[in-house]
């Protein structure tokens, strides 16, 4: 922020000096700005990730800000195949517009979503404070989330002719938006730009914006030319180097410069399926599309909202909507049901990806997909192959890569450490996970959870089982309870009685004697204190209640019948 603050500084200091409300930007080092873009788009990722607790996704305390999930949305007026989704983009035209217009206005209302509000404007002198006041009260009448997104791509338009009142009016509306409590602000330039426009010119403060938006179009013919220079394809990203991945680079490397921590939202973006050259556009179009809605928000979690431009305006070279393309449909499709994304305000993604080795648990027989987030720069027609303890298990050729345990039978996979594999061309990595039953964990080993089922219903306890010596152990008062037996606790003896019918019991903290109806019988391990809580070994008390008790290894489960 440091840099940006002696940045506007000095824009004011021109303007004053200068008495000009043209402002001149400085000149570009063309040869440093190509090596840069040349650097982001020969990037490599080659990395494996699970499907992991959406508490691991971070967070920054915004405004609207989810902590259970990023927001699938979509132009709300075609989005009517994939409903519901956990936002809509729709418009209000500069100062021309009082409300959202039909069908979007209805939609909106009859869907538990978020909006997201792209306010255009054409100049800043059209700017009218009233007006907008007049629209913001409408907008709120909604009683919706809503992010609105003021003079956005001033980057890429006269709006940013004169950063430092583009500054002023921006600032001034999102305090107007501060006042209500429905809404956040979002400052939203173009993903790219205009080359000598960064933005840092345009950036107002971190206390007037709550989220970062980019706009951002997969562009494959630069201009609409088929003849596009190798320059201009790296300057702007297109062509072969049109990868979402690659495209949000520029803001993400802003904001790390310049110490922004807010989340991020594609403001409005997609992939071309058609072209003025090209009617046929799966073969290029289909992995973009699955790196946008896929590998962005793996590769960057502050990626907390992607909405979808499914429209075609009728002057563009590229068009983008995806209703009559069944390919991307089904891409779309396939995202939405995942369980990756927000398909409403008071929905939960089932699901983060993360990577593999941090730390997390995960049981595969409920989570069992891996992902390989993998991108060899000018080859899109990679596979990731998976091999376990060196035996190829499964081989993937389309973004997000993902191979699955549910296609094995995890039980042939021992407990214990096993090595995963994943290879593409001429990338390897190896991973070490560890297995007990059906749980795995990458990079270090972990003690496996015990499962206590009574009569097929699972014993709920504030303590988890654990195992000493071979011998699981569970909370006093939860097994004995449970099995239908008094339970009475002598504190100055530390020792517990149990009466189930005629049977007593009675055993003390330390000891290896269990009596039953006075009978002695040695334990192989005594009852402790452990974590505040008595615990006692399950299958000597079990029994000793008559019950039946099997230990099912490959589930890490004490099986108890009552007789």
């Amino acid at each position: 922020m440091k840099k940006l603050i002696s940045l506007l500084i000095c824009l004011s200091i021109i303007l004053t000096c200068t008495g000009a409300f043209a402002f001149a930007f400085p000149s570009v080092d063309w040869g440093a700005l190509l090596a840069e873009k040349e650097r982001m788009v020969n990037e490599t990722d080659f990395e494996l990730y699970i499907q992991g607790d959406v508490s691991n996704l971070p967070y920054f305390g915004a405004r609207l800000e989810p902590k259970d999930g990023a927001y699938l949305g979509m132009i709300a007026e075609t989005s009517g195949n994939f409903w519901p989704l956990g936002s809509y983009l729709t418009y209000i035209d500069a100062m021309n517009q009082p409300d959202f217009y039909y069908p979007a206005n209805e939609i909106i209302k009859a869907n538990d979503s978020a909006v997201m509000v792209g306010w255009t404007i054409n100049s800043l002198d059209e700017v009218n404070y009233d007006t907008i006041r007049s629209v913001l009260n409408t907008l709120a009448s909604y009683n919706k989330p809503m992010f609105i997104r003021f003079a956005n791509e001033m980057n890429v338009s006269s709006l940013g002719d004169d950063p430092e009142r583009y500054i002023e009016i921006f600032r001034n509306v999102a305090n107007m938006v501060h006042e209500y409590d429905n809404f956040a602000v979002v400052w939203s330039p173009n993903d790219l730009g205009a080359l000598d426009r960064p933005f840092e010119f345009f950036y107002p403060g971190d206390e007037y914006v709550d989220w970062i938006g980019v706009s951002m179009y997969m562009i494959k013919y630069f201009q609409g030319k088929t003849d596009t220079s190798y320059k201009d394809s790296v300057y702007f990203m297109t062509g072969d180097y049109a990868w979402a991945t690659n495209r949000i680079k520029p803001i993400m490397d802003f904001m790390a410069k310049n110490g922004i921590n807010k989340p991020v939202m594609i403001s409005e973006g997609g992939v071309p399926t058609n072209t003025n050259h090209d009617t046929d556009l799966e073969a290029w179009g289909a992995p973009r599309m699955r790196d946008m809605l896929w590998n962005l928000v793996m590769k960057y979690p502050q990626i907390k909202m992607i909405n979808y431009f499914n429209n075609h305006r009728a002057n563009e070279a590229e068009r983008y909507d995806i209703n009559d393309y069944q390919y991307a449909s089904d891409i779309f499709a396939e995202v939405k049901t995942s369980g990756l994304y927000k398909t409403g305000v008071n929905a939960q993604s089932d699901f983060a990806l993360i990577p593999a080795n941090s730390g997390e648990i995960i049981d595969v027989a409920v989570n069992s997909t891996l992902y390989t987030l993998a991108h060899v720069p000018n080859k899109p027609d990679i596979a990731v192959n998976y091999a376990i303890d060196g035996e190829w298990k499964h081989s993937s050729d389309k973004i997000p890569y993902k191979f699955s345990f549910s296609n094995i039978d995890i039980h042939s996979v021992s407990d214990g450490q096993h090595t995963l594999k994943i290879w593409t061309e001429d990338l390897i990595k190896e991973y070490v996970f560890y297995k007990h039953g059906t749980k795995i964990r990458f990079g270090a080993d972990f003690e496996p959870e015990i499962k206590v089922v009574i009569d097929g219903e699972t014993l709920e306890t504030d303590q988890a089982p654990i195992i000493v010596t071979d011998r699981t152990l569970v909370p006093m008062r939860a097994i004995f309870e449970k099995l239908g037996a008094s339970v009475d606790w002598n504190e100055s003896a530390q020792a517990v009685t149990a009466v189930k019918g005629e049977r007593e019991i009675s055993l003390a903290i330390g000891g290896d004697v269990m009596r039953i109806d006075g009978e002695a019988k040695t334990l192989d391990v005594p009852a402790m204190l452990y974590n505040e809580r008595t615990l006692v070994p399950v299958r000597a008390v079990s029994e000793a209640l008559n019950c039946n008790v099997n230990w099912i290894g490959e589930e890490n489960t004490v099986a108890i019948t009552t007789k």
